[in-house]
């Protein structure tokens, strides 16, 4: 996107209260920030398929104060939240797409100036190995700043492609210890069949789930809701994750929902 194009972007629709960007090559970060920047009325920014060479920004850019959703898939998340880190804006809903090591350091930052301003996340894990996303996001990341998040959503809980099998299941209990007052999870699960949802290489401890979800610590959480992908219908997942989890279905906490995981804003 050359000068000409972000100038002309940024002088028009200045009461714009939602921006989506898709697709766009920038030559630095500052070129984007500068965009956001020019709409003072912004509530949510979205952007997905951004690159850029220079990761250097103007810190006294003016952020539009009402942005309180902030949606980044696919892009050099660290350069964007370390943009905002000196005025953050009142972010009350994140969606961080594939969370990777190298942002790690940035979203933990960014997440402890959120501070009780945050209530909701989505986040996704490409990687679970030993040294992987999801360790990087523990080790890195303190959700126990975000004293009011009462919304975790979880996209590929459970994802079987024909290339690889993910799960996010082990790392539950880390990130639910970190957030004792969550209300509301939601998770991801795409299968081809249920001989998925237990798996012999690399099986899933339900009942440990099951009694997590339970546990009195957890005071607040009242609904695990699950979103249902491929060919099976949901109703045959549901029943079977639903005896999976008795407990949890027996408290009335499963909620079961056809397509992808989204937050309820």
């Amino acid at each position: 996107m050359n000068s000409a194009t972000i100038t002309s972007l940024s002088t028009a629709f200045q009461t714009l209260i939602h921006l989506e960007i898709r697709a766009a090559q920038f030559d630095s970060v500052n070129d984007l920030i500068q965009l956001l920047s020019s709409k003072p009325l912004l509530q949510s920014f979205s952007v997905d398929d951004l690159a850029w060479d220079d990761p250097l920004f103007d810190n006294t850019l003016f952020i539009p104060k009402e942005l309180h959703s902030l949606h980044l898939s696919n892009c050099y998340k660290r350069d964007i939240l370390d943009a905002l880190l000196d005025s953050v804006p009142p972010i009350k809903h994140m969606q961080l797409g594939s969370v990777y090591p190298e942002d790690t350091y940035s979203i933990g930052r960014f997440l402890r100036r959120l501070g009780s301003q945050l209530l909701t996340l989505q986040l996704e894990f490409s990687s679970l190995d030993a040294g992987g996303d999801a360790e990087d996001f523990c080790s890195r990341v303190d959700l126990a700043h975000n004293t009011a998040l009462h919304t975790l959503v979880l996209d590929k809980f459970i994802n079987y492609s024909a290339y690889q099998f993910s799960s996010a299941v082990g790392w539950i209990p880390e990130l639910l210890s970190q957030t004792l007052n969550i209300r509301e999870l939601s998770f991801g699960v795409a299968i081809r069949h249920l001989g998925e949802l237990h798996p012999p290489d690399d099986p899933i401890d339900w009942v440990a789930l099951d009694r997590l979800f339970c546990d009195p610590k957890f005071p607040h959480l009242r609904t695990l809701r699950f979103w249902i992908s491929g060919i099976l219908t949901l109703e045959t997942v549901s029943v079977a994750i639903g005896n999976c989890l008795p407990r949890s279905k027996e408290k009335g906490m499963l909620n079961f929902h056809r397509g992808t995981p989204r937050m309820n804003i």
